[in-house]
């Protein structure tokens, strides 16, 4: 990169939507012994996790409500330990490549250290309550648009019953429309929970490098920038994420026959970019909005080369 993305005048930093995820692809482009360095122990690991846990095999058809329940309970139990083991990962494959885009560890062919200690887990602590918020408020804000919904059709029985205008609608019976309104809302409730966990983010890349992390320090920072953090990181993620459910799609649908094995390595190829694709926006959006004097910020000199 010519330079850390974030225009910073008189005011307040304000990071670029486009440069930064222009960005976010270049430095992926330009770093592919970085990529297989880095990457294929991590990608090894998920693959084998991907075939242990069944990640990608077709769901079967229940036999009835008694099967469902006993298929489903362990489903749930294996999605779980997959979760938190892939996180694992994700965790100790992020902390190094962070510090490879802010500090340019591990670049020219050097020693990447990969390892277990105490900043990996406190990096996973951080992901794992980062992840248990962005649930928690996608489930509240779709919640909320189904009772606001649901408000707005007992005030219009109210009105029409004392207007004289007749019984009104029947309130009973609206499950399929409540539910339809959960499924349209779902899009808003995933930006608003991305707003709120993306600006929490920057205390990833700041705990894997060793700067001043906390919630309330990443709150402040990322200020006035949370719109175009969501903007820049649906740039670079969305596509790889698209990708990978088509090949997630595309391999259960391939279970049994040959293209099934390509298709799972390259789906787990592709689950791997997107970490990567993430820890690399998150990186450069702690780059760009730490307005710290050059010689004291880190990663100036990695930002000459991504």
């Amino acid at each position: 990169m010519s330079e850390i993305p974030g225009d910073s005048g008189a005011g307040a930093v304000r990071l670029p939507v486009w440069r930064t995820a222009a960005a976010s692809y270049r430095f992926l482009a330009r770093h592919p012994r970085d990529l297989v360095r880095i990457g294929w122990l991590p990608l090894l690991a998920l693959i084998v996790l991907n075939h242990v846990f069944g990640t990608f095999e077709p769901v079967p058809e229940p036999a009835g409500p008694h099967a469902e329940m006993r298929r489903v309970v362990p489903m749930m139990g294996k999605a779980v330990a997959n979760l938190l083991i892939q996180s694992a990962v994700a965790a100790i494959t992020l902390v190094v490549w962070h510090r490879l885009v802010m500090l340019g560890q591990g670049a020219a062919g050097q020693r990447i250290p990969v390892r277990i200690g105490l900043r990996e887990l406190r990096y996973l602590g951080a992901w794992m309550l980062i992840s248990l918020v962005f649930l928690i408020l996608m489930m509240l804000v779709d919640l909320g648009i189904i009772l606001a919904f649901f408000i707005g059709m007992v005030a219009v029985q109210a009105v029409m019953m004392f207007t004289g205008g007749g019984a009104g609608m029947a309130l009973g019976g609206q499950d399929e429309l409540l539910t339809l309104v959960g499924w349209l809302g779902m899009p808003v409730a995933v930006v608003v929970a991305i707003y709120f966990t993306i600006r929490m983010s920057l205390v990833l890349p700041a705990t894997a490098t060793g700067k001043r992390a906390g919630f309330g320090h990443a709150w402040s920072v990322s200020s006035g920038n949370g719109a175009r953090m969501v903007a820049a990181s649906l740039l670079v993620m969305a596509p790889i994420q698209l990708a990978v459910m088509g090949l997630t799609e595309a391999a259960r649908a391939t279970a049994g026959s040959w293209p099934f094995h390509p298709i799972v390595i390259l789906a787990s190829i592709g689950f791997l970019l997107f970490i990567l694709a993430t820890g690399t926006v998150l990186s450069l959006f702690s780059l760009g909005l730490d307005r710290a004097p050059a010689r004291d910020r880190p990663g100036e000199a990695a930002g000459a080369d991504a």
